[in-house]
């Protein structure tokens, strides 16, 4: 039989619990890594019972899934909300990431759960892990373009550099790489986006049809 999928919370009851719910999953993740975390004790600590658990999340994936929606989402109210200092994309991108970066290395058994599930591949989680990412490309176009619209071959650009900060992150919690060769990656990733408008655009037709 398929597995139904979660819920989505309407009431700010509901809202109330499904905060509570990831809150508690994110401590337990942040504390002890995915192993931490056992739905019977989240049920627990986020003061709600299996069933309404199971309905939200019914499984330990969409958990982290929510997570990360959850925390995108207000990322991308934050940082939209400030215009981003910096002179130029690259710097503006690169101060943002290694931001995110630092961010990460603080809580790493989180980190690694939050990779570990933004890399899985079940067409069934597909839709939210799109949305993550969007968000997360949302917020980047602000950011490079210091809350200005940027060039539709910059936007093509910010994928790439996406691909490498999370190549880098996931290098790092492998121990493939130290904190300071994945700030190095980062880094040299973001400097795509000082390549030249025409560049790209010759690049692009290079590759070719997306299909």
């Amino acid at each position: 039989m398929p597995q139904a999928g979660p819920a989505i919370p309407s009431t700010a009851a509901q809202h109330g619990r499904h905060d509570r719910i990831l809150a508690a999953a994110a401590t337990m993740l942040a504390a002890g890594g995915e192993d931490a975390l056992q739905m019977k004790d989240l049920s627990q600590r986020a003061g709600v019972s299996v069933a309404t658990l199971y309905r939200y999340f019914p499984a330990k994936d969409h958990v982290l899934l929510g997570i990360l929606l959850s925390r995108y989402t207000s990322a991308l109210s934050r940082v939209t909300a400030r215009i981003p200092p910096g002179a130029t994309a690259r710097d503006r991108v690169t101060s943002h990431l290694l931001r995110e970066f630092r961010a990460e290395q603080r809580e790493p058994r989180l980190t690694a759960a939050l990779s570990r599930v933004i890399s899985e591949t079940r067409r069934s989680y597909s839709e939210v892990i799109e949305q993550v990412e969007h968000l997360h490309l949302q917020m980047l176009e602000h950011v490079a373009g210091g809350g200005a619209p940027i060039s539709a071959e910059q936007r093509q650009l910010l994928p790439v550099v996406q691909a490498i900060f999370g190549a880098a992150t996931r290098r790092w919690l492998a121990g493939v790489c130290s904190p300071a060769q994945a700030r190095f990656e980062i880094r040299v990733g973001c400097r795509l986006l000082d390549l030249p408008d025409a560049a790209v655009a010759e690049e692009s037709l290079l590759a070719g049809p997306a299909s």
